[in-house]
């Protein structure tokens, strides 16, 4: 058992940065440390460091996605304990970062109650699977191969076509990653080629039938 838990926070919003600062320092048990990290960029420079014994991720990193930035981290740095905080529901990335060394997977709308548990457990070594991802992971194993085709997108180009399939624009969708129009355009390209789409209109119609953009 660890006496003080010590953890970093790796999140672009300062808000959500801020929130869980505050809400950490009400539990005597649990430290933050590692100051303001808004980019995978500076989260790996700061690891250099120092190392907490768990880190806070978010998906949604200007640049490299929080996915790209969970591997390097435990391939550089496999002692510490990740848990991804997200705005996406479970159902949409929970199983590609568990895949990738995440030992857990939560929404931001997580009472900060089973936050805390999940950074104890995972500060203990222990990985923190809810109900839902449990069942997700359960149905992953017996599944031969990929029920939909969008599992077989990389991981950029996934996060890309659930902004696509919410409504949002190019130029939308580069502002929220930090990415640029270009950029975007590109894995917008691969996507639709690698799921055999001709327009948005298909993206917005798949991602109604797959269910990938459900928050139930």
């Amino acid at each position: 058992m660890i006496d003080k838990i010590e953890i970093t926070i790796c999140d672009d919003h300062r808000i959500v940065r801020d929130g869980l600062k505050q809400i950490m320092n009400l539990f005597p048990d649990i430290s933050v440390i590692g100051g303001d990290i808004a980019s995978g960029e500076n989260l790996i420079k700061s690891l250099k460091d120092f190392q907490p014994d768990v880190l806070i991720l978010d998906i949604s990193l200007p640049g490299r996605s929080g996915l790209e930035v969970l591997k390097q981290v435990k391939a550089l740095y496999p002692e510490i304990g990740v848990l991804i905080l997200s705005m996406y529901p479970e159902d949409q990335f929970a199983i590609r970062m568990i895949k990738a060394g995440a030992s857990g997977y939560l929404n931001k709308d997580t009472p900060p109650e089973i936050l805390v548990e999940a950074i104890r457990a995972i500060a203990n070594g222990e990985e923190y699977i809810s109900d839902e991802v449990a069942n997700l992971l359960m149905s992953e194993m017996k599944q031969k191969k990929p029920e939909f085709p969008h599992k077989l997108l990389s991981d950029r180009e996934y996060e890309v076509l659930l902004e696509l399939g919410l409504g949002h624009s190019v130029t939308e969708i580069g502002k929220r990653l930090s990415l640029s129009t270009k950029t975007i355009s590109t894995y917008r390209t691969r996507l639709m080629t690698k799921l055999n789409f001709n327009s948005n209109a298909d993206i917005v119609k798949y991602s109604i039938r797959t269910g990938i953009l459900s928050n139930d």
